[in-house]
């Protein structure tokens, strides 16, 4: 009996469809598992993998984790930041993602910058 999402067993012969099925459903399994979730208590989950973020981490990283590989642009960010100015909210959301980067390192996730788009969030694993 398998109990892990990503395992699965054939015994031989096999037909090369049935192999190639199995390993696409695997595949797609594997990804699911990659893809990041921010529960209630600002713990970033990412399959096994977990890291607690601040607040003010929780704001920022919300919006990428919803748009999980696709582009959040750089002034929907910046309104999460607080401050003063257009200039510093800017360079607040900078400091931000820059602290951001190496946090979220350890489980797997990098953030990539789109230039002039804004930026996008995406799984390191292979």
């Amino acid at each position: 009996m398998c109990v892990d999402t990503l395992e699965d067993w054939i015994r031989p012969p096999v037909s090369k469809q049935d192999l190639n099925a199995r390993t696409a459903a695997l595949r797609s399994r594997a990804l699911i598992e990659q893809v990041p979730k921010i529960d209630d208590n600002d713990v970033l989950r990412v399959g096994e993998k977990w890291l607690a973020l601040s607040m003010s981490e929780a704001e920022v990283m919300n919006p990428l984790v919803a748009d999980f590989r696709n582009v959040v642009s750089r002034s929907e960010l910046a309104k999460l930041t607080r401050g003063g100015d257009a200039r510093e909210r800017r360079n607040a959301l900078d400091l931000r993602i820059l602290r951001l980067r190496r946090r979220i390192a350890t489980v797997n996730l990098e953030i990539v910058t789109v230039w002039r788009k804004g930026y996008l969030l995406d799984s390191t694993a292979a």
